[in-house]
């Protein structure tokens, strides 16, 4: 069937989608027997589709929790769904802080969002290790990563929590290779240039950090990564999202701006392979990459504008797609932009997510309601779902079968 989950933010709704078929159902999480009220951020589900989990913050009156959810049956034709509660895993308690160094806005290239300073302890990124009972969130507003070990029932026992100041403060998830054997954890703030490379531990579920991947020297970097994506089982592309010198930057040095990296986790570098670009039919980076999806030989980049120093404002968001046959050069292919390809009102392209089959990736933006499907054999829009729909803020989609 190969679901895909997300939840609408604003109404507090657990979002299922059918991949082939193009339909989607709400469930109203208030409606879930059982259910505490929360505020929910993102929704992850097993490969068999039977469980899905859904991560919660810590902002007030609402904890930080993990809700794990029995998905026993869906009537698309109806609209319904029925999920059984099994498990409420609290975190942290309501209005906990977040952990986050200073920072302050000293070129108008690169201003300070209020809301890219969380106040309370956000639960981002959750993945699945490969071929092994567990899953993993992280905490990007301080420095901890959590794991679970999945029971037999769907419900989850916390390993040891993972957390090093140095080495993986404000990491935003952790993605795991094909096998398994190594992960990715971005750093998801502000002159944060590195990509933190872990290792875990398939019997027990512990992770450790081995090695930190620089995006570029201590003069010339790029930085303010939000996610990463595995080209095999060496080498992983991740955008950084950082368009401008902060109060962090130390004197002299300059931010790359929007671009894509090709790690290789063997000879532990990262080679810029996608530069900024300033036109909108450009071969570079437009729009600050906010996520990265490889499907069928090409990588998908949800560019997310809200990033830079120009005005957020309607008709202003993009995907761009590049084909891999050189993974080193990756070649463009084309830009999907609002009122042509994309509806007229699309902003702000969020995150990319294939389809375990590659046939499809879903492109999404909390920010003006919108999930997209994207064939991914022609390049071309299949379906738009929007606030038409029912769509409220959606947010933290994942597709079945699929480690992040």
């Amino acid at each position: 069937m190969r679901i895909l989950t997300g939840v609408n933010m604003a109404s507090k709704e657990l979002v299922l989608v059918h991949g082939h078929s193009d339909r989607l159902v709400r469930v109203p999480l208030a409606g879930i027997s059982g259910w505490e009220p929360a505020a929910p951020r993102h929704a992850w589900i097993t490969a068999d589709e039977r469980t899905v989990y859904l991560a919660t913050d810590a902002v007030p009156p609402y904890r930080a929790s993990i809700v794990a959810l029995r998905l026993r049956s869906v009537d698309w034709d109806a609209g319904t769904a029925d999920l059984r509660l099994l498990q409420i895993l609290p975190l942290d308690p309501a209005g906990t802080p977040s952990d986050m160094p200073h920072l302050a806005q000293v070129d108008p290239r690169q201003p300070i969002p209020a809301w890219s300073r969380p106040f309370h302890t956000q639960t981002n990124g959750p993945t699945f290790l490969p071929q092994a009972p567990f899953t993993y969130v992280t905490h990007c507003t301080d420095d901890r990563v959590r794991g679970f070990r999945i029971g037999d029932d769907g419900t989850l026992t916390p390993t040891r929590v993972y957390a090093d100041r140095r080495l993986t403060r404000q990491t935003h998830g952790i993605d795991f290779n094909p096998s398994g054997t190594l992960g990715l954890g971005v750093g998801y703030d502000y002159d944060l240039r590195e990509v933190r490379v872990f290792r875990p531990d398939r019997h027990t579920g512990q992770v450790r950090v081995t090695q930190a991947v620089e995006l570029g020297t201590a003069e010339r970097y790029g930085s303010f990564a939000h996610a990463a994506t595995w080209l095999d089982d060496r080498y992983a592309y991740v955008g950084a999202m950082q368009s401008g010198p902060t109060s962090r930057t130390l004197p002299g040095a300059r931010i790359v701006g929007p671009s894509i990296w090709l790690i290789d986790t063997v000879e532990n570098t990262a080679t810029l392979v996608v530069a900024p670009t300033s036109l909108v039919e450009g071969a570079g980076m437009f729009r600050c990459p906010s996520d990265v999806a490889i499907a069928n030989s090409k990588l998908y980049v949800a560019e997310e504008d809200s990033w830079t120093g120009s005005p957020c404002r309607p008709g202003d968001g993009f995907l761009s797609v590049w084909d891999l046959d050189d993974p080193g050069k990756p070649h463009f292919i084309k830009r999907f932009r609002p009122d042509v390809e994309l509806p007229a009102d699309f902003r702000d392209a969020h995150t990319t997510t294939a389809t375990a089959d590659e046939e499809s990736v879903f492109v999404s933006s909390f920010t003006s309601d919108h999930l997209i499907r994207i064939d991914t054999g022609t390049d071309k829009v299949a379906k738009v779902f929007s606030a038409s729909d029912g769509l409220a803020r959606f947010h933290g989609e994942f597709a079945a079968g699929r480690n992040r």
